[in-house]
């Protein structure tokens, strides 16, 4: 399904990000791929748990770019 049949459908709007909601979504993908990396000696389920969420939020940031 295309993005632009999503929004043609009402399932998902465009959205206009501030700069600031964008360096705050890659402000915590970087800071949950730096706790990721510090358990990954300890836990690496969450190790990997944390990291899956890093690529989330950057997934998001750059979604709010492309807005």
């Amino acid at each position: 399904m295309s993005i632009a049949r999503l929004v043609d459908e009402g399932r998902i709007h465009r959205f206009s990000a501030t700069k600031e909601e964008v360096n705050r979504a890659m402000e915590i993908a970087a800071r949950d791929l730096a706790v990721a990396e510090n358990l990954l000696t300890i836990d690496v389920d969450w190790c990997f748990s944390i990291a899956y969420n890093s690529v989330l939020q950057a997934c998001r940031d750059y979604m709010f770019h492309k807005g």
